[in-house]
């Protein structure tokens, strides 16, 4: 049943926050107020975001003077995981034990270490159930929590933008054919499709920071800079002569953006593919676009081209009321960024499709606690009563209190015999849970090296040169160690059975700080080496050019999605650290694998923003 009350509802994104008041109207909600601060932070600032999410809370909360509020927070889609479980054909009366297991497969953290809520979705086939896990990091959701309560608000439930979205949209619109939302953030783009009570959605990196790190790489600019020339300048190119009016900067600008936007609607269309291919989904017959980087100009045109299909802003606020407080020219502009709350007031009113709740420690408690009152009240006055009787029993008859308290003595054994079993059961549990931590730490190294190794394969393409070699490299340190000094190419030795047993064989100088820790071994970096065809028209310096700018345009750290942390100016005076370069004349019949004349050999260290961990292996011992 539908209760419409007055809510706060605010919405942290990655680089914006926002907060509403909604207050009821009729059968429905009115817009009382809102306000939105833009937090713009360089990738380098992110640790004070939380200062700036902050200031910018406490900033709206005296703005729309909802001090003291219970509040509907919701998150970005960038900081939740989201996983579609088909749960097992088994019977069980309580599916909430069946997710707990199933997260535990699918969630590559422990389970004590995040936060879930999951929704049952409709029956895909006979027999079978499917649900959406939404699960977030502990720490990162208690932190997000204790920004709202410092600014004196009451966290009321905790959603994602991608559920609450979709709440909004469903309280908007009245779509019979499949559709698609398209809701272009800051650092994720979150690809929604809504088909006839179905629900799928993927998110992908190409969004507004994308747009603006490619800004700043050509450009040459910092993150900052280059945003706000996208936000001042910024328009997306239609093509066919549509830059020859413009300036020289404009026009490089617009094909920039161009660009970027086109890698966006690779991503969607791959995705629509899919959804088609895995999911048995029907193709979206239009899109609604939202979000901060809807607003870019032409971004609407240049994504209905793309894509082929018609493509709208999405309005949540359509079926709103608009109160005297706000002002409507000011909400034609912002409107496309609302969804989320809107949703978040829906959601508590209970007319939304989905209803996740993410709940923070502290809320968590609060919650056990008030549940708890009401037994503590009939547990005292159980107490007292007893106590009573116990009194009246005592004067009637000694006799009836010693097989009273030979009871509560036998009683009191058989509870020590439990709890004994519990404590045993738990040693077991807790074995269990070591076990499979260990087993997703080797799971999340395998895919780690997947995603290094199509990157490479994506991202390192050319018709001058090809990889032939990859390995890791343990706790190496590229600053301390030029490349020369490596004496082969066996870099983590294939036997290890204990991880304080892994060697780099070839590493210049353990003690030199290539193996940084025995206990905590960690690949920092990976050994690259491939050949280059020689070009008789051009020298070895020309090639090898090619070589060093593909890498620095390619795996830049500056890049987004690149996986290295290559620096151009730090690289660029330490090339004998990251690159050697080997051809038959600077080799000696005594080495092995002299290159043919017609080709040169060169190496690469290829330093890792992310350290992967190495997890410990047993001993051998089944």
């Amino acid at each position: 049943m539908a209760e419409y009350k007055t809510t706060v509802a605010l919405e942290i994104g990655s680089q914006s926050v926002t907060m509403g008041v909604f207050t009821p109207a009729g059968r429905g909600f009115a817009l009382s107020r809102y306000a939105r601060r833009d937090i713009l932070l360089d990738p380098v600032e992110e640790g004070m975001r939380m200062d700036y999410v902050g200031n910018a809370i406490a900033e709206m909360v005296q703005e729309l003077k909802v001090r003291g509020s219970d509040v509907r927070n919701v998150v970005s889609g960038q900081q939740v995981f989201m996983r579609f479980i088909k749960l097992p054909a088994i019977d069980m009366d309580d599916i909430a034990e069946q997710v707990g297991f199933e997260a535990q497969q699918h969630i590559p953290f422990p389970l004590e270490d995040i936060i879930y809520s999951y929704q049952e979705l409709a029956d895909r086939e006979e027999g079978e159930r499917e649900v959406l896990l939404v699960a977030i990091k502990k720490d990162v959701l208690d932190n997000l929590n204790t920004q709202v309560e410092a600014s004196s608000l009451k966290t009321r439930s905790v959603d994602c933008s991608i559920t609450s979205l979709y709440n909004a949209f469903r309280a908007n619109y009245d779509e019979d054919e499949p559709v698609m939302l398209l809701d272009i953030g800051a650092k994720t783009t979150d690809i929604i499709f809504a088909e006839d009570g179905r629900f799928f959605t993927r998110s992908v990196t190409a969004a507004g920071a994308f747009i603006t790190n490619s800004i700043a790489r050509e450009f040459n600019l910092s993150f900052r800079e280059a945003e706000q020339l996208k936000i001042e300048d910024g328009v997306v190119s239609l093509g066919n002569g549509y830059t020859d009016a413009m300036g020289e900067q404009e026009a490089a600008l617009a094909t920039i953006i161009r660009t970027a936007m086109s890698r966006l609607s690779s991503e969607v269309q791959r995705t629509i593919n899919h959804y088609r291919a895995q999911y048995k989904g029907t193709p979206p017959t239009k899109a609604y676009i939202c979000g901060g980087g809807a607003r870019l100009p032409f971004a609407l045109e240049f994504l209905q081209s793309a894509l082929n299909i018609p493509v709208e802003y999405l309005n949540p606020v359509e079926v709103l009321s608009v109160g005297p407080k706000v002002d409507e020219a000011e909400l034609e502009q912002d409107a496309i960024c609302l969804g989320p709350i809107v949703g978040a007031a829906i959601t508590g009113s209970g007319t939304g499709e989905f209803n996740i709740d993410l709940v923070p420690t502290s809320v968590g408690r609060d919650r056990a606690e008030k549940k708890l009152l009401p037994k503590v009240a009939v547990a005292g006055v159980i107490a007292l009563a007893g106590a009573g009787f116990y009194a009246y029993t005592a004067n009637q008859a000694a006799t009836e209190s010693s097989k009273v308290l030979a009871q509560v003595s036998r009683a009191d054994a058989a509870v020590s015999q439990i709890d004994s079993q519990i404590t045993s059961v738990q040693e077991k549990y807790q074995k269990e849970m070591s076990q499979i931590a260990r087993f997703e730490g080797l799971y999340a190294m395998r895919s780690a090296y997947a995603e290094v190794l199509q990157q490479l394969s994506r991202k390192g393409v050319s018709l001058k040169f090809w990889f032939n070699e990859f390995a890791p490299l343990i706790n190496y340190d590229v600053d301390s160690h030029l490349i020369t000094e490596f004496k082969g190419t066996r870099l983590i030795d294939s036997n290890r059975v204990m991880k304080s047993e892994s060697a780099l064989n070839s590493a210049p100088d353990p003690e030199a700080g290539s193996r940084k820790s025995k206990d905590d071994p960690k690949v920092t970096a990976i050994y690259v080496s491939g050949f280059t065809i020689k070009d008789p028209k051009s020298d070895a310096n020309e090639q090898r050019d090619a070589i060093y700018q593909l890498v620095y345009k390619n795996f830049d750290e500056r890049s987004a999605d690149s996986l290295f942390s290559y620096q151009y100016n730090k690289v660029q005076s330490n090339l004998n650290h990251y690159f050697q370069f080997i051809d038959a004349k600077s080799t000696t019949k005594s080495m092995k694998d002299v290159p043919p004349a017609y080709v040169d050999k060169f190496i690469m260290v290829m330093p890792l923003k992310t350290p992967i961990a190495i997890p410990e292996l047993s001993s051998g011992k089944k």
